[in-house]
């Protein structure tokens, strides 16, 4: 295989669904003291797409005598750094099977974040485009030919009725916004789960929403203590580990919080005096406990381990309330919509018109 059909797949081709199954592959052909470039060309015949592409890339460079190290850089950045970073340590450590198995872990908890969200994002979303696309016929199609009963009639259509009226007229200029937001939507959530640079940032939209925020930020803090003890379990430095964990998890406050306690460490300075400066509404405080107080104890990675399953219990709890609220609330909000605007375009103007005729 040429160097040019070695690097046939983009940066953006690889998701995190094909991310996992790559992982499992190279995890189970280790385990099962397999070679690994004989395995994975077998799997590069076995699976489609750009998936077995990378595979029989990756089968080829062992082939040719690359480690798995050199054989992953060399795909550039279709393989994302951290997860190079953490292959390395575990291959240098001597321990590449578990290595492998706690990626494998974390990037399903990844995927999980990600689908739990849309899970209690889609029907929300469904029932407001169902409620623009009324509105939309409302006001172009119905009002429209209430005015020209009035007009008919020789009456005065009532104020509510030109409301929707000029709101109407206007549509050629506001209608498009909501298709066009769906489509970015859509786009952002198709690069959300994509495995470039591994990062939740495209998520940063979802902060709007009702509960969100807090949901988001539990998931990034899960995410964080799962990786950073991955990394430090498999002697990957500790300044390098927490700029690694943190810029996973696509949140500029934590990269930012991260980066600083990075620099602090590496000046000699101790983890908890760094702390003190650090971002507080970056470093959640259970997490901000941990770090000071898991490293003086010697226990870090697993207060680490700990806290990921609390974070992401309390993060799955928070996106069922999400999924049985929301819903809820949208409706009520959708029904009074609905209802003011039945008011404003049927009712007042029916009762208006049958006042008019009757004086």
């Amino acid at each position: 295989m040429s160097q040019g059909e070695l690097r046939s797949t983009s940066p953006s081709s690889i998701t995190i669904e094909q991310l996992i199954a790559l992982n499992d592959e190279i995890a189970a052909l280790v385990r099962a003291g397999i070679p690994l470039e004989r395995g994975l060309m077998v799997a590069g015949r076995d699976l489609r797409g750009r998936l077995g592409r990378i595979a029989t890339a990756l089968g080829s460079r062992l082939g040719r005598g690359e480690s798995l190290v050199e054989a992953l850089a060399g795909e550039g950045q279709a393989i994302p750094t951290l997860y190079l970073a953490v292959v390395e340590a575990g291959a240098r450590s001597g321990r590449l099977p578990v290595a492998l198995e706690g990626l494998s872990r974390y990037v399903r908890g990844y995927s999980e974040a990600r689908s739990a969200i849309g899970l209690a994002l889609w029907y929300p979303l469904l029932v407001l485009c169902l409620a623009y696309v009324l509105f939309v016929g409302l006001v172009t199609q119905v009002v429209p030919r209430f005015i020209q009963s009035f007009e008919s009639l020789r009456l005065t259509a009532p104020a509510p009725l030109r409301w929707l009226e000029w709101i109407g007229n206007t549509a050629q200029y506001w209608w498009p916004a909501g298709p066009i937001l769906i489509v970015l939507l859509g786009i952002a959530w198709v690069r959300s789960g994509k495995a470039v640079r591994f990062q939740t940032r495209g998520w940063s939209w979802l902060r709007l929403l009702p509960w969100m925020n807090s949901l988001l930020n539990d998931y990034e803090t899960a995410n964080f203590a799962e990786l950073l003890a991955l990394l430090l379990e498999h002697q990957v430095a500790y300044p390098r580990a927490l700029v690694l964990a943190a810029e996973s998890t696509g949140n500029r406050r934590l990269v930012a919080a991260a980066r600083q306690l990075s620099e602090a460490v590496t000046r000699g300075e101790p983890v908890k005096a760094a702390l003190a400066s650090a971002d507080r509404r970056a470093i959640l405080p259970m997490l901000r406990w941990v770090l000071a107080s898991g490293q003086e104890q010697g226990s870090l990675v697993a207060a680490l381990h700990n806290l990921t399953d609390l974070y992401r219990k309390r993060a799955r709890y928070q996106a069922e309330k999400l999924y049985v609220l929301l819903p809820v609330v949208l409706l009520i909000a959708v029904g009074a919509s609905a209802t003011l605007l039945y008011a404003l375009a049927l009712f007042i103007p029916v009762i208006d018109m049958l006042y008019q005729l009757a004086g």
